[in-house]
């Protein structure tokens, strides 16, 4: 029954990398809520589906090699962007491309263009990864819940999932980034880029808005476009954060997490709780200025120097702390200087 209802809603959406599609606005309302699963529904779950299930392989008839999620963390098309891009054999299943050699110089291989040099040491590195893979005769491929390998997907343990291990923290996010004193549209942005929401590179790609061969930072740096590297690992904006910790005079361990430095910078340890809504204020300030820095070298191809970003974060930071009414009497100059000793803060 199933088989037939798939067959029905691929003949009537069409079905691209293994997936059924949403079909845009001539399909059903129906239809479209039930693809948004994929994603995820609703602020906080993310993509709870996609990241809970996984394809156990066993001849490998039944598993794309490129968009399935078999092997490793992710799919290899967001492992490998660049070769999924370049591949000419992007539907082909598991066992189709172990049967025409997947090792370094195997036919598998087969690209659009003549590799570079660097390409070929990724080959080596894809090929190394599925070198002791061994393809199980007669034993078709299955789908893992990974919530519950053993009973299997349940509502009732999907419930227990998004609502402990989201919702709650949600619910602590919400009263901390939704502060009055900081403008709503960058209250927005935060809550976006804490729940990885944010039109960054890696997240057009999985969107397919861009190809993978566009995934790298705009800086320059040769490294995908994710909310963690952008935010806290680009140079420049690890360079922003530097120049702000030099600014307040404090040092402190960069994390490797965006929701654990927003805790962490945000709530500083040693620090008065009434300095609190100031480190709150400049790390919205920082991530509001990295975004826009980003934004302008991507539409306007305008390049900001690290003197001029550090600035913007001193000047709308003062700028908010004036306008919503904060126990604030201090000038520029005071906030520009000697930001502790306008907390109160005497180190």
């Amino acid at each position: 029954m199933l088989n037939l209802w798939y067959r029905v809603l691929k003949a009537r959406y069409g079905e691209v990398g293994g997936q059924l599609q949403e079909g845009g606005n001539h399909s059903s309302l129906w239809w479209r809520m039930v693809c948004r699963v994929r994603e995820g529904i609703g602020e906080g779950v993310r993509h709870w589906f996609d990241e809970n299930v996984r394809r156990v392989v066993g001849d490998g008839c039944g598993t794309l090699f490129w968009y399935d999620n078999w092997i490793g963390e992710s799919p290899l098309r967001l492992k490998f962007p660049n070769f999924f891009d370049l591949s000419v054999n992007k539907e082909s299943t598991v066992e189709e491309m172990s049967r025409l050699g997947w090792e370094e110089d195997g036919l598998a291989w087969v690209w659009r263009r003549r590799l570079l040099a660097w390409e070929e040491e990724s080959v080596r590195e894809c090929s190394a990864m599925l070198h002791n893979l061994v393809l199980q005769e007669n034993v078709h491929d299955t789908w893992r819940w990974q919530l519950d390998p053993i009973r299997g997907y349940s509502v009732k343990g999907v419930y227990r999932y998004i609502t402990n291990s989201e919702m709650t923290l949600d619910t602590i996010l919400a009263d901390d980034v939704w502060l009055k004193h900081i403008p709503s549209k960058v209250s927005l942005l935060v809550w976006r880029l804490l729940h990885n929401r944010l039109p960054t590179k890696d997240n057009l790609v999985r969107r397919r808005v861009i190809t993978g061969n566009a995934l790298t930072c705009v800086v320059g740096c040769d490294v995908s476009e994710t909310t963690l590297h952008l935010f806290l690992n680009c140079g420049v904006s690890s360079a922003l954060w530097s120049d702000v910790r030099m600014w307040l005079g404090i040092s402190t361990v960069t994390p490797g997490d965006i929701r654990h430095h927003f805790q962490q910078f945000t709530k500083m340890a040693g620090m008065p709780r009434s300095s609190h809504l100031f480190f709150f204020i400049i790390w919205f300030a920082v991530i509001w200025v990295i975004w826009k820095e980003r934004n302008n070298r991507v539409f306007e191809n305008m390049v900001a120097t690290p003197f001029m970003m550090l600035e913007r974060v001193k000047l709308n930071s003062f700028l908010w702390l004036k306008s919503k009414n904060v126990s604030f009497s201090y000038s520029y100059h005071d906030w520009w200087k000697h930001p502790l000793n306008c907390m109160g803060i005497i180190l």
